[in-house]
């Protein structure tokens, strides 16, 4: 028997330590794979790992919340959550590049771009769902 995804309840730290343990991972593949090759590796493909994993935990995240009745609740965990992925990633970035994020290129900005998104998103589904809640009541009001 499946649930939704859409109603399951999982904590913002732990979408955040499967993000990371995720960045991780497919960064250890690529730098156990690319070591044996004769062209190389590329240095910013660890920033490019990190800025689709945090985009991608900026969605699901988003997709999370609709499972939880208080957003407070779920908001109190989920922008430290996301401030976690995004520093702790930039660290794996750069522990496996060796190169900083300036030196990377636009991923500052791709990151600081994925950051605003990320508020915004969040934003987004958090009128959408209160709408949603208020429309819910009056169709409860007028056809009880």
């Amino acid at each position: 028997m499946s649930t939704s995804i859409f109603k399951r309840k999982l904590h913002p730290l732990k979408q955040a330590a499967f993000a990371l343990v995720a960045m991780l991972l497919i960064d250890l593949i690529y730098k156990s794979f690319s070591e044996g090759s004769e062209s190389g590796s590329n240095p910013k493909i660890y920033w490019e790992i990190t800025a689709a994993l945090i985009l991608f935990f900026a969605m699901m995240n988003a997709v999370f919340t609709i499972a939880y009745e208080d957003l407070n609740y779920y908001w109190k965990f989920s922008i430290p959550s996301f401030a976690l992925v995004l520093f702790g990633g930039c660290g794996l970035a750069f522990l496996f590049s060796g190169m900083t994020m300036n030196e990377a290129g636009t991923f500052k900005w791709i990151l600081m771009i994925f950051s605003f998104g990320y508020l915004i998103l969040m934003t987004m589904v958090r009128s959408m769902i209160k709408i949603i809640k208020m429309a819910q009541r009056e169709d409860t009001r007028h056809f009880s």
